[in-house]
Formats: C-alpha cells, structure tokens, sequence
C-alpha cells in the first residue's frame, strides 16, 4: 500500500511538471509576439521600425553588434517615461538623471531588455545620437 501511494505521488509530480513546461512554453510563445529583437550593425538600427499589439505588455532587446569598438546609446523619451517603463536590465550600462533612466550605453556585445506597456495607437521612439551617430528607431503598438 505505501509503495503504490508513492507511485501516485511521482506520476502526480510529473503530470504536474508537464503541466508547468507546457503553460510556461505557451507562456514564451505569448510573449516573443509582444517583443522584437534590434541589432545595431553598421550605424543603424536593423529593423529601425516594429509592431507590437496595443494595450499589452510588450518587451524590446537592443543588442550593439558592431565589429568594431563603436559604442552606442539608446534614449528614448517614450520608452522611459513614468508609466510606460516596467524595467531595464541587460549589460550595457543604464544612466539616470535623477529617478528616471536617461539612456543606456552599449558597448560592442552588450544589451537593453526594456520591459514597457504598449498603449494602443502610440509611437514609442529611440535613438543613438552618441558622436553624432543619429540613429532613429520606432515600435508602434496597432
């Protein structure tokens, strides 16, 4: 009797483990279609324009992938704003200007993950204007 009770609690265990790896991997699916991935290559944002679903939380990663040692920024008025930012993190460096993040500064193989909500029918801008670099970037929330 307890040998087969404990048989139940592993076949318990693993049909929950499943069920945890199946929503957990519908839970990525959900959110790779609120997020983009920008790589700066020669002096530019590729793609410089994204769509992501209004009224949504929605995630962009910015990754400088420049051959050589060219350091960028990202600013962005819209994304950093009270309400709109969630979170920054990745490994560039973020700089603030007293509570709020400024610009994040990548140097060749760094990142930003900018956790934001989405409001339907905005624009939310970024740029580089690092040395005169004069990058722009957009995500539209449709």
């Amino acid at each position: 009797m307890i040998r087969h009770s404990r048989k139940r609690v592993r076949t318990a265990g693993l049909s929950l483990a499943l069920l945890a790896a199946m929503f957990i991997a519908t839970s990525a699916d959900a959110f790779f279609r609120n997020g983009h991935l920008i790589q700066i290559e020669q002096l530019s944002f590729q793609p410089d324009t994204a769509k992501v679903p209004g009224d949504s939380f929605a995630v962009l990663v910015i990754q400088n992938r420049e051959e050589g040692p060219i350091e960028h920024e990202v600013r962005s008025q819209d994304l950093f704003e009270a309400g709109t930012l969630i979170s920054v993190q990745g490994t560039g460096k973020v700089e603030y200007d007293g509570k709020r993040v400024a610009r994040v500064m990548l140097s060749p193989g760094e990142e930003v993950v900018i956790w934001y909500y989405a409001v339907k029918g905005r624009t939310y801008s970024y740029q580089c204007n690092l040395n005169g670099h004069s990058m722009q970037g957009s995500v539209q929330a449709i």
